[in-house]
C-alpha cells in the first residue's frame, strides 16, 4: 500500500484511535507513516511531539524502521526527546532480533565500548558485529573494521592477524575512509601486509576523498 493511502487512513481515523479493521502490522505501518508525516518527511506537517508519539506507537508495536528509528532519537537526544543510552539500548536490541543490520551494529558499539552502563562484553561485540558486517547496510563497513580491530587485538575472539587483514581490506573496499587510511599505514608501515609504498599512497588517498578533515582518525570518525 503505497505511503499516502496509509496516511490517509491514519489522517481519517487519527482522533478515534486505531485503524478499524486493522492488523497489528498495518497499524504499525501507518503509524510508522504518521510519524515521517509530522516529523515534516513529506512536507505537509512539521509536529515534532505527534511524531514522537506515533513513532513510539510503531515501536512498540514491533515495527522494525520504527524502533530504529525511535532508538538514535534517545541515542542523540532532541528538543522533544532528553538523550537516553539505556532506552536506546533497548530499542536497538529489539530491532536487532528482528534482523536490523544497524541496529545489529549499534549493539556491537554498545557492548564494546559499555555504553549507557550497558556491560561491555567483547564476545558480544563481536557477536553482533559480526552479523552486521555481512549485511548490506550503510553500517556493514563500520562492523567490517571493527571485526578487523578484534581479530588484531584478539578482542572477543582468538587473534588471527590474517583474518584480520581480510577484513580490513573488506572494509576499505566497502568505502569505510578509516578501513582506507589504516590499511594505506599498513602497506607504507609494512604493518601485517608486505610493504608496498604504491598501494600505501593510493589506500591513503583514497581515504580523504569527499570526507572532511580528520574524519579518517580512528576514534570517534563518524557519527551514526
Amino acid at each position: 500500500m503505497a505511503a499516502w493511502l496509509v496516511l490517509g487512513g491514519w489522517l481519517a481515523v487519527a482522533a478515534g484511535g486505531d485503524i478499524p479493521g486493522a492488523r497489528p502490522g498495518d497499524d504499525a505501518a501507518a503509524a510508522y507513516e504518521m510519524a515521517r508525516h509530522y516529523g515534516g518527511l513529506t512536507g505537509a506537517a512539521l509536529d515534532r511531539q505527534k511524531s514522537f508519539g506515533y513513532m513510539s506507537k510503531a515501536a512498540e508495536l514491533g515495527h522494525g524502521p520504527a524502533q530504529v528509528d525511535l532508538a538514535f532519537m534517545y541515542y542523540n537526544g532532541n528538543d522533544r526527546v532528553s538523550k537516553d543510552l539505556s532506552q536506546a539500548f533497548r530499542l536497538f536490541r529489539k530491532a536487532a532480533a528482528g534482523g536490523s543490520v544497524i541496529a545489529q551494529c549499534m549493539l556491537g558499539d554498545f557492548y564494546g565500548q559499555g555504553l549507557g552502563g550497558t556491560p561491555r562484553d567483547d564476545k558480544e561485540a563481536f557477536k553482533w558485529h559480526r552479523l552486521a558486517a555481512s549485511g548490506n547496510d550503510r553500517c556493514s563497513p563500520k562492523s567490517q573494521y571493527a571485526l578487523y580491530q578484534a581479530y588484531a587485538a584478539g578482542r572477543g575472539v582468538a587473534r588471527d592477524t590474517r583474518t584480520a587483514v581480510a577484513w580490513l581490506e573488506r572494509a576499505a573496499q566497502a568505502g569505510n575512509p578509516v578501513a582506507q587510511a589504516r590499511l594505506g599505514r599498513a602497506y607504507l608501515e609494512g604493518d601485517l601486509v608486505p610493504i608496498d609504498l604504491e598501494q600505501g599512497k593510493a589506500w591513503l588517498k583514497k581515504s580523504r576523498e569527499g570526507v572532511a578533515p580528520h574524519d579518517d582518525e580512528e576514534e570517534g570518525a563518524h557519527d551514526h
